[in-house]
């Protein structure tokens, strides 16, 4: 018997495995790191949004795709942040969908005063 070729044979067998495995890790550590920058992210666009820097917001959430949603309701504002990724290993592409959108939020209080009992 060849040992040579049996291991070379067990190798092209468990090597796709292996490749898919890897690429689904890539993806994984990059939603990781795109909700970890998401967050940073929304600390710069609620400062903007606080100071009132509409145009500046504007033009950095069309920088980074960023999709921003607010939401008013008794003093609150409710600010969801959005971007879309794309998965490129298959089986995960499969399980998460071709585009996988990562949401973040954070909630704004207008009158602090309220919440103080002042």
């Amino acid at each position: 018997m060849n040992k040579k070729g049996q291991a070379l044979v067990e190798f092209v067998l468990i090597l796709p495995v292996l490749l898919l495995i890897l690429m689904a890790m890539i993806d994984i550590g990059n939603i990781f790191l795109t909700k970890y920058t998401l967050n940073s992210d929304l600390d710069n666009i609620t400062t903007m949004y606080k100071n009132g820097d509409l145009k500046e917001l504007g033009t950095y959430l069309a920088s980074e795709n960023i999709i921003l949603d607010d939401k008013t309701l008794n003093g609150m504002t409710t600010l969801t942040v959005k971007k879309n990724i794309e998965i490129n290993a298959p089986v995960l592409s499969n399980v998460l969908g071709e585009k996988y959108e990562i949401t973040s939020s954070k909630v704004i209080y207008e009158n602090l005063g309220d919440l103080n009992g002042e």
